[in-house]
């Protein structure tokens, strides 16, 4: 029996997008649904529909919904994991800045509290919260907190968005005094750890996420297999010592 993966993106930047895309892929009477629910709003919409077989999901829970797989990371233990990263790199005691993007992902929502709970008995800490614009203000918001805050010594950004962040601290001149945590090791976030901009990495091996998801659903509706419920994927650190292609980075001598 042939199987066929039909791929739909969709930008999480757009108000709705992931249900418009979501609703023209069920146009095509799917078997089955992977989804990374990063929407949590439009995912629910998506899901309420009576078209959809059975789902999976990569990336993030969603609570409240029953997939027959859910491949993803602890998000408060990927959190707490920055937190101890931060403080293992971090040479200072100050304010510590952990910026959103998408407030209302809970994945996201979790890394904050995870990282925030790291701090909780450490008062030679202070931990406080931004959410990111989506333009060009990002450096003045930036600036103005630096200039409230002077003993910023670390920023956690929840997720892939950290180049951009760091992109705009080292245009402040911040660097020297910041250590940068992120997300995930896209293109963007590998070039910037190799330029000195990122610190550390928490790394959720996406292409494993949606291979062992698709291989879930194949159990279920080709096999009549029951598929594992939850399945967790490690928490990888990346550093700029073991970046996967070792002559990206060199020490300075």
């Amino acid at each position: 029996m042939a199987v066929r993966i039909d791929m739909m993106e969709f930008d999480r930047m757009t108000a709705g997008s992931l249900l418009e895309r979501g609703e023209a892929l069920l146009k095509h009477n799917i078997d089955a649904l992977l989804l990374a629910p990063v929407v949590p709003a439009d995912a629910q919409k998506l899901l309420s529909t009576k078209n959809i077989p059975f789902y999976a999901f990569i990336d993030s829970p969603l609570p409240g919904t029953s997939p027959v797989s859910c491949v993803v990371q602890n998000p408060y233990r990927g959190g707490f994991l920055a937190g101890r990263m931060m403080h293992l790199l971090t040479q200072k005691r100050g304010t510590l800045l952990t910026i959103q993007t998408h407030r209302a992902a809970y994945n996201s929502i979790e890394r904050a509290r995870g990282f925030a709970e790291y701090f909780a008995d450490k008062p030679e800490f202070s931990v406080l919260e931004m959410e990111a614009p989506h333009n060009q203000a990002m450096d003045k918001e930036l600036d103005a907190f630096y200039r409230k805050h002077g003993d910023v010594c670390g920023i956690f950004v929840v997720n892939d968005a950290i180049h951009r962040i760091a992109q705009s601290v080292l245009l402040l001149g911040r660097k020297s005094q910041t250590t940068m945590v992120g997300y995930d090791l896209v293109e963007h976030n590998r070039r910037a750890m190799v330029a000195g901009s990122v610190d550390c990495l928490i790394s959720q091996r996406p292409e494993y996420q949606g291979y062992t998801a698709i291989y879930q659903l194949y159990r279920k509706g080709l096999l009549n297999q029951a598929p594992e419920e939850t399945i967790c994927v490690p928490i990888d650190i990346i550093l700029p010592e073991n970046l996967i292609d070792e002559n990206l980075w060199c020490p300075t001598l």
